[in-house]
């Protein structure tokens, strides 16, 4: 069979992961589980074309990716289907599959329910919860029930839908903030955890952690507060609560001599948990929320007040937690060889931003003096050219005024003495052919180029990628802004190929942007790692359209630190004649 559409990426690793929850349904070797679970999470975090690695024979190049996993791999891209999901799935029916995604199930109770009250589907479940039907069942009872029909309620209304990270941290943080507030003496530490703390671009729930000597007020606090509407789970050391803006919030409070590992542990990612627990049985120890415990009879326990004390009784340096994501760090952090990650405090300038002449909100003025208080040495005027239509944008003789406003400003500074310079740019529109905005001529009058794609963006994939390369191939465009043009949340990425793109980029050396904007992140990190893998250069900038917009710098910095981005593969870290000398033109 051949398959109706071109499988990405994340297609795959949804099947692979099928086959691990079938597997773990069927109470198969957990190792069998893990590795087709381990593949998937590789095949989901690669950054290269798929089809293209199994033209060339080289799917086991992945990691985690062996020569059996990668065997059904290259028939899913063949056929759009492998022989021995096809043959699971004969076995186990997809909805019990299903019922393992609703909170406070796992595949051994999903089994349970399918061999022995023949429940097959998540309504089925439902039908025989709200009939009572379960409670017969041997460890399920009247309050067993009511908790599934939750669970139920909980899954069909989260299903498929995670909140971007801009969201999240925000609320995660206002949290923390009402907290100290309320009972700030209660509270002797408090860290957000979770993929907020990785910062994961997107988040299924928040994890706050603190240590108190008092929990029974701090979990009453965290209940009153004015943004929580429900009370999920309330107990002495945990509560969960509903936030008016749909998000569930975990909040924990553990013993000060716990912080450490407790604070790992709740970090994650799962992934990196699960290979630093087998790093520690190898060493002889267990690993959990509370510390290390010795396997052997002497039952030895060991605790850490922080993260750092942990990774380095292990042999570890400290890992960042955007790195927390099993793709080698903990091999590099046992052989000191984790990067030097990039901070917001190594940006000198931002390369991409906009004013009043498009669609910002702040004079060009205005938006200088922002930069110059946030300590930048430059900052690019680069509003949206003309074809874009919503924003009317600059063309030529704009262009030609903005000039004259930002040869006058930098006069000013210069005679005053001040270490800050404005540059000329302009965010051109790549049209629906390939063409630019505006004349070659007109690009070549300009400090910086950037070229976006903002229109036709459901083209075909051969079409849209043309269209792009033909953009970056453009003597006088210097940064491709956002790649793939995604709005995390409201808008999937276009179907570039993203790999393709990045090669040309590298060869021509025109620079990549990671915009920093929380519903962009765009270069992701995964993507961003193998721009860096090919060559390219780095911009991060918070595509300001008001001064408070800069504050966002922060995510796409963080983005960057999860790719394991050092200062000097990003541009703008630069001073500005050198960065301007690492530009095309």
């Amino acid at each position: 069979m051949i398959p109706t559409a071109r499988l990405t990426n994340k297609d795959v690793a949804e099947k692979l992961r099928l086959i691990g929850d079938i597997l773990q349904i069927k109470g198969e070797n957990r190792f069998r589980v893990l590795a087709f679970m381990n593949a998937a999470e590789s095949i989901a975090n690669w950054g290269q074309d798929l089809y293209s690695l199994h033209a060339a024979g080289e799917l086991d190049s992945i990691p985690g990716v062996g020569k059996a996993i990668a065997a059904d791999i290259g028939h899913l891209l063949e056929t759009g289907e492998t022989p021995f999901l096809q043959e699971l799935l004969a076995e186990v029916p997809l909805g019990v599959v299903e019922i393992t995604r609703i909170p406070g199930m796992g595949p051994k109770k999903a089994a349970r329910l399918w061999h022995e009250l023949d429940i097959t589907s998540v309504e089925a479940l439902k039908a025989a919860a709200e009939a009572q039907q379960l409670r017969g069942l041997k460890g399920f009872g009247a309050k067993s029930e009511s908790k599934i029909l939750q669970g139920i309620e909980l899954w069909a209304r989260k299903k498929d839908t995670r909140t971007p990270l801009g969201v999240a941290r925000p609320a995660a943080l206002d949290l923390i903030a009402q907290l100290q507030a309320v009972v700030p003496a209660a509270l002797r530490q408090i860290e957000v955890a979770g993929s907020v703390r990785r910062w994961q671009e997107t988040v299924g729930d928040l994890d706050i952690l603190c240590v108190s000597d008092q929990p029974e007020a701090v979990m009453a606090a965290f209940r009153a507060l004015p943004i929580v509407v429900e009370a999920v789970v309330s107990g002495p050391t945990k509560t969960r609560v509903r936030l008016a803006n749909g998000l569930e919030c975990d909040l924990r409070v553990v013993a000060a001599k716990h912080w450490g590992a407790a604070l790992q542990y709740f970090t994650g990612s799962k992934e990196h948990n699960v290979a630093l627990r087998e790093l520690a049985l190898k060493q002889g120890w267990s690993l959990n929320e509370y510390g290390l415990t010795a396997t052997g009879p002497e039952n030895t326990e060991v605790f850490f007040a922080d993260e750092a004390e942990l990774y380095a009784f292990l042999g570890l340096e400290w890992i960042p937690p955007e790195l927390r994501q099993n793709r080698g760090e903990i091999e590099a952090a046992r052989q000191h060889h984790l990067p030097d990650l990039i901070t917001v405090d190594a940006i000198r300038g931002e390369l991409h931003g906009h004013s009043t002449f498009s669609d910002g909100k702040t004079s060009i003025a205005e938006m200088a003096e922002a930069a110059r208080a946030r300590g930048y040495s430059y900052w690019l005027v680069s509003d949206h050219s003309v074809g874009l239509g919503i924003t009317g944008g600059v063309d030529a003789a704009k262009l030609q005024q903005q000039r004259r406003i930002i040869d006058d400003l930098n006069q000013q500074w210069q005679r005053q003495g001040e270490d800050f310079r404005l540059l000329l740019g302009t965010e051109v529109e790549i049209l629906a052919d390939g063409a630019l905005g505006l004349a070659d001529d007109v690009l070549a009058r300009l400090d910086v180029v950037i070229a976006s794609i903002h229109s036709s963006l459901r083209q075909q994939r051969d079409v849209i990628t043309a269209r792009c390369l033909r953009a970056v191939q453009n003597p006088h465009v210097d940064i491709l802004g956002h790649p793939t043009s995604r709005l995390l949340g409201s808008r999937p990425a276009t179907d570039i190929n993203v790999e393709a793109v990045l090669q040309v980029c590298a060869a021509t050396g025109t620079v990549v942007e990671i915009n920093a904007h929380p519903a962009r992140l765009d270069l992701n990190d995964v993507y961003t790692r193998r721009a860096v893998e090919l060559g390219c250069k780095i911009a991060i900038s918070s595509d300001a359209h008001e001064p408070a917009d800069m504050d966002l710098l922060e995510y796409g910095v963080h983005t960057g630190r999860r790719a394991g981005l050092s200062p000097t593969a990003v541009i703008n870290t630069r001073p500005l004649t050198e960065m301007l000398a690492l530009l095309k033109h």
